[in-house]
């Protein structure tokens, strides 16, 4: 199936039903992947435009994100790590001129670069210390640290309680917090979805969370735009979308 992430193409293979059609490694549907490739869209534009900009995603998966960078960053270096290995011949095929890798997250972490990025398949304050010694390795290679967090996925279900806050920005103030305990970063910029958001950790004391919606990247899966759908003709005893 041929992609299109902003300017860059993906071809990639697809299993499963319909319903459940998945690209390798992606655990979730197409809809999720495109507003995540949305969110860290939102989240580059807020990191100054560098030459060269050295990349590392950790969890490189299909190379969606990859694919955000480089339409953002088009003469970045990336270095794109996915332990499974039947991924790595797509991510070379995708991204012939780029590093492919398949290390344990657990038990490498890379040199120095200008980003990382971690999309964990779940992550939540709840459960950090089950990824906190993948953050403390992490964390210090990069200037800037992009992390994947799903507790949002439950705060249409009334989850804040269990955090004892009452508005979803405080979630994250409680995560930077925790965060700090063992990181010398500090949350910056989240930007998030129904499911999950994206969140930027940086070198430098925080004055507040910048919270900002999910960008307008361009996006489409075999041809057929995504978040563009053809308005539907209205019934006799509709009136106009007035509620």
């Amino acid at each position: 199936m041929l992609y299109r992430i902003g300017s860059q193409k993906l071809l990639l293979p697809e299993t499963g039903p319909e319903r459940r059609i998945r690209t390798p490694r992606q655990v979730v549907p197409w809809r999720d992947v495109a507003e995540t490739c949305r969110t860290l869209d939102a989240i580059c534009g807020e990191i100054p435009a560098q030459e060269q900009f050295k990349i590392v995603d950790g969890i490189a998966r299909g190379g969606f994100w990859g694919a955000v960078f480089r339409n953002r960053w088009p003469n970045c270096k990336l270095f794109l790590n996915e332990a499974d290995e039947t991924c790595r011949e797509t991510l070379k095929k995708n991204f012939p001129d780029d590093k492919i890798a398949h290390h344990s997250i657990h038990d490498w972490a890379p040199r120095k670069c200008d980003l990382t990025l971690l999309d964990f398949d779940h992550f939540t304050l709840r459960i950090l210390e089950k990824w906190q010694t993948v953050l403390e390795n992490w964390s210090p290679c990069c200037r800037y640290f992009i992390i994947a967090d799903g507790a949002c996925f439950g705060f249409k279900f009334g989850n804040l309680r269990h955090y004892g806050v009452e508005d979803e920005r405080d979630y994250y103030k409680l995560l930077d917090k925790a965060l700090r305990k063992f990181l010398n970063k500090r949350i910056t910029v989240v930007s998030r979805f129904m499911n999950a958001s994206t969140i930027l950790l940086e070198d430098k004391k925080g004055k507040g969370i910048k919270f900002l919606p999910p960008s307008n990247l361009v996006l489409s899966r075999g041809g057929r735009p995504y978040g563009i759908s053809k308005p539907k003709p209205a019934s006799k005893d509709q009136g106009f979308g007035l509620v």
